[in-house]
């Protein structure tokens, strides 16, 4: 006769206790984690402004010059800086005809006629402001199908136009659909300064309406001057104009720059209007930008509007030092 084999296990008691030691010990790892993964994304933003940085000064070795904020027909910075962060291609496949077409996006291989649907016609197979270079997202902000639409240009301060009574962007120009899927998004943008030609043209940024600004001219320094920003857009409602839902409203990296004079950076999460464009989703709170020295520094949302001023512009006289 077989005797019986008592096996040793977990009662239940013990089985919960052990669970619930789990549990709080999972509970002290996922805010870790979630730092980590902030810490490694804000690195990768910094990294990607660095890059963007970095390609103005080879930019400028070839040209002796930076690039226009915006070319004669609408196309900005950071597609004549496409050649130079290992974007050839792309550089390429834009459409450069301001014979033929007033503006870049009338231009059907840059972007597609207007439907007001969000099916995209082919050919081509890749429209001139389809592509999205990893370079131009930060992995903070929101995913590039998250945002509704994009701006595709700014006409404020060109021409030697103004800024409107209220110092809003009354000109700014979003792509209606299936242009809305197709232009290519970014998270970072040149920073045009206050530039109001007929008021306060000392604010002017390095990047602006036709400007083809020198390195030596950057008479505040270049240590002194912001050169790009991070910037998360914010909501617009569009109540279905142009095939557009209501939502998220980004800038496109064809468009390239916008006016520090609309505002300070907006701190994270307030993306509940459009006037609040440059800053992040970071941890902190801050805003990443980098300078035309190529050095990347933080930004925080609280800092002075006469400040942010001085630093966005690069010949107001003001060397301001601010311990970020």
């Amino acid at each position: 006769m077989k005797r019986s084999v008592r096996r040793p296990g977990f009662t239940l008691i013990e089985l919960l206790v052990v669970i619930a030691i789990i549990a709080i010990l999972i509970g002290l790892l996922v805010p870790a984690v979630q730092k980590v993964r902030a810490a490694a994304a804000r690195t990768q933003c910094q990294n990607n402004l660095k890059q963007i940085g970095l390609s103005i000064h080879s930019y400028e070795n070839a040209y002796k010059k930076l690039p226009p904020g915006s070319d004669i027909q609408g196309a900005g910075v950071l597609t004549y800086l496409l050649p130079y962060i290992e974007q050839t291609p792309a550089y390429n496949n834009f459409s450069f005809k301001p014979a033929s077409y007033a503006l870049f996006y009338q231009d059907p291989q840059n972007r597609p006629a207007s439907t007001s649907t969000m099916t995209i016609p082919r050919p081509p197979t890749l429209y001139g402001t389809e592509p999205q270079p990893p370079v131009f997202v930060c992995p903070e902000a929101p995913s590039p199908e998250q945002y509704m639409t994009v701006l595709m240009m700014i006409n404020v301060g060109t021409a030697g136009t103004d800024f409107n009574a209220s110092g809003t962007a009354n000109s700014n120009v979003f792509s209606s659909c299936p242009g809305c899927k197709v232009l290519g998004r970014s998270n970072y943008a040149a920073m045009a300064g206050y530039y109001a030609p007929s008021q306060y043209p000392q604010y002017q940024g390095l990047f602006t309406w036709k400007t083809q600004v020198k390195m030596t001219s950057i008479t505040d320094g270049t240590s002194n001057t912001i050169a790009f920003s991070e910037i998360v857009g914010g909501t617009i409602a569009w109540a279905g104009s142009g095939g557009i839902p209501d939502g998220l409203a980004g800038v496109s990296w064809v468009n390239g720059f916008y006016y520090s004079g609309f505002g300070t950076p907006s701190t994270v999460g307030s993306k509940g209007a459009w006037s609040s464009l440059f800053g992040s989703d970071h941890t902190g709170n801050v805003c990443n930008v980098v300078y035309a020295d190529g050095s990347v520094r933080t930004v925080s949302p609280s800092i002075d509007f006469t400040t942010w001023l001085y630093l966005t512009g690069f010949r107001d006289g003001a060397s301001v030092q601010v311990d970020f």
